[in-house]
């Protein structure tokens, strides 16, 4: 379970780079040309970046409670 919830860890933050690497080209694109309809595509990631970075905190809240609770991770097949 630990290196399962390790797994899901190192996913969600190569999630939340791509989407803060999103947000940055889209206000960027946003002050650039205000004219842009990209309001609403901006709020929606924003969105979800918060939402993947509150799943982050949760697993690693998960993941760091077993730790300190004598579950150490184990390699797989050792």
């Amino acid at each position: 379970m630990l290196l399962e919830s390790e797994e899901k860890i190192k996913l969600l933050d190569e999630h939340i780079e791509i989407l803060k690497q999103e947000l940055l080209f889209l206000m960027a694109e946003r002050k650039r040309n205000p004219e842009s309809p990209t309001t609403h595509i901006i709020i929606t990631i924003k969105r979800e970046l918060d939402n993947a970075v509150q799943e982050k905190m949760r697993l690693c809240q998960i993941y760091y409670r077993s730790i300190n609770n004598g579950i150490a991770p184990t390699a797989a097949g050792a």
